[in-house]
């Protein structure tokens, strides 16, 4: 049975869900967010950072976490973001290996002072935090309370969909709201970045010739609106028509087909 591989010379499977560093296109805007992320570390506030589904928002907070110094920094990630107030507070308490504590207060201040106490500056990175409930978002103003008169004992960076920014913009988390000294949009791909974003894509997985029509591309960032993950899929979908057509390179027909059988018409 003919793969992909083999019908377009590859040396490993295209596009797959967790690409390489050096298969990522370090674009404009995500150089801007990773630059933001860094300033907001410098100035110890909080970073909010919102992007549509599939733009990267992961990615980016992945390659933040990789450009920290591990003899500085301890990472904490968590994407556990559907758990109740206190269970989201005891998830954090856990992993940094603290016992629990009977009541929320109680578990909050035990998990500061220990934050306080570490030689290295700990970075808390709450990815899908659009699916914290109310109760939770609370909970990090509380955490973050004395953000404003002297130095947090942890830097926090919240990244979800958009209507994570609307949620801490409406008045019963103001407080948590005023904290955030960094607010980005991580954006789409824009029609020049699509061709170098699948170049960069092909080459990690061995590709050594052209795959895609310049049409081809085109139909791409028109039917994906630049969003990196949908790029992915149409393009994968694409090089699968190609090759049971027979086709040595992708066309815009191609794209079409895919379109058609990803349901994004």
């Amino acid at each position: 049975m003919m793969t992909l591989e083999t019908y377009f010379g590859l040396s490993s499977p295209p596009f797959p869900k967790s690409a390489a560093k050096h298969a990522l296109l370090m674009h404009p805007a995500l150089e801007q967010v990773l630059q933001r992320l860094q300033f907001a570390l410098a100035r110890d506030t909080i970073a909010l950072m919102v992007a549509e589904s599939g733009c990267g928002k992961s990615t980016a907070l992945s390659l933040f976490a990789q450009s920290l110094d591990a003899a500085t920094y301890h990472v904490l990630s968590t994407s556990l973001t559907t758990l109740s107030a206190f269970s989201f507070i005891a998830h954090l308490v856990a992993a940094m290996g603290l016992p629990g504590r009977r009541f929320k207060g109680e578990s909050a201040a035990a998990l500061l002072m220990h934050l306080r106490s570490q030689p290295k500056r700990t970075v808390i990175l709450i990815d899908e935090a659009h699916l914290l409930p109310d109760s939770s978002l609370q909970d990090l103003r509380l955490l973050s309370a004395d953000n404003l008169d002297r130095n947090s004992p942890f830097s926090l960076v919240l990244v979800g969909q958009p209507t994570l920014r609307d949620r801490i913009g409406e008045p019963q988390h103001y407080a948590l709201w005023q904290r955030i000294g960094v607010r980005l949009r991580l954006r789409p791909l824009c029609q020049d970045e699509v061709k170098p974003f699948l170049e960069r894509h092909l080459k990690a997985a061995g590709c050594k010739k052209p795959v895609f029509e310049q049409t081809a591309i085109a139909e791409i960032f028109h039917h994906s609106r630049g969003i990196p993950r949908l790029v992915q899929n149409l393009a994968l979908e694409s090089m699968l028509s190609a090759m049971a057509a027979n086709k040595p390179i992708v066309d815009a027909e191609n794209v079409g087909q895919a379109v058609v059988d990803l349901d994004l018409t």
